[in-house]
């Protein structure tokens, strides 16, 4: 009788042993599981553009960007977030600006932890190797809910990343060579297609483009830079723009003749007629000369 008591009480104790150790292994199981889940996003961030991404901006179906980190990133995130992280650019900025300057990201190091404060939170420092032999640090912190899904990414330092993307080269002039063939390629099916620069003032970090006139008959191009800094470039198919409202001075520009009006440390402008298009050239940057904005209208190609 009593061995049988003995039994019954080890067996209950062994029980309940279980029992109490249960939870703990379930709960670091999804913490290492959710843990896996933030490496796993923060590498597919920081690392490509991948073929396929490359393939879409290569063949401009910009309509598959949205779909491409949908597949990517939706299992991963809540369905709020997930729409938060599309509309504010978080997920392809790097991408698009690695693709843009011809460069790719890797993982030279990761370090992922969970935060000492929050235990749905994890701190997270990467470097960036860049195909070009530049590197980046990048930290910040990745939030998640009790399910395991993210909440928010906040970066806290990427300041350096963009900066590594650079390709761009310095001339003698002070001005930097600009690549033209992007922005070639995705003007093809305009209705009509202008010359642009080959050298700019500064480095171009993006172009965006408007049509001004329900006819296509003028486009306007802002060049964009990483610092702030943008020229606007418009251009008019068989029509002319106006300077009657400003005081100008006649310039050569190369064997042509332009309109210059403005001065250094304001915004300047520069207007001219190549076979049937006008071109008008204006922008307020800081230590621009007269005779450099010369420079970038005669290298236009």
């Amino acid at each position: 009788m009593l061995r049988k008591i003995l039994l019954t009480a080890m067996t209950l104790i062994l029980t309940a042993g279980c029992a109490s150790n249960q939870p703990a292994s379930v709960n670091t199981e999804e913490e290492n599981t959710t843990k896996d889940d933030v490496t796993t996003v923060l590498e597919q961030i920081f690392s490509g553009p991948d073929e396929e991404l490359t393939q879409i901006y290569e063949e401009e179906k910009y309509e598959e960007v949205s779909t491409y980190y949908m597949d990517k990133f939706n299992p991963y995130f809540t369905e709020d977030y997930m729409e938060s992280a599309m509309m504010n650019n978080l997920l392809y900025s790097f991408h698009r600006k690695a693709y843009g300057n011809g460069v790719e990201m890797t993982i030279g190091t990761m370090n992922v932890e969970q935060s000492e404060d929050t235990a749905t939170a994890y701190d997270f420092d990467i470097q960036v190797n860049v195909s070009n032999g530049q590197t980046a640090d990048v930290r910040g912190r990745v939030n998640t809910n009790e399910e395991g899904k993210i909440t928010q990414i906040r970066y806290i330092d990427t300041q350096s990343l963009p900066y590594a993307f650079d390709t761009a080269t310095e001339t003698e002039d002070g001005l930097f060579v600009y690549d033209r063939s992007r922005l070639v390629g995705r003007t093809g099916d305009e209705a009509y297609q202008p010359l642009y620069p080959t050298v700019m003032p500064y480095e171009v970090d993006g172009v965006e483009i408007k049509h001004e006139s329900k006819d296509d008959s003028t486009i306007t191009f802002v060049f964009h830079s990483e610092t702030g800094e943008k020229m606007e470039l418009m251009t008019v198919k068989n029509g002319e723009i106006s300077s009657d409202q400003i005081e100008t001075e006649e310039v050569s520009i190369g064997d042509q003749k332009g309109q210059y009006a403005g001065k250094e440390g304001e915004t300047q402008r520069l207007i001219w007629t190549n076979g049937s298009i006008t071109y008008e050239l204006k922008g307020k940057i800081e230590d621009l000369s007269k005779e450099d904005l010369l420079t970038v209208a005669e290298s236009f190609e």
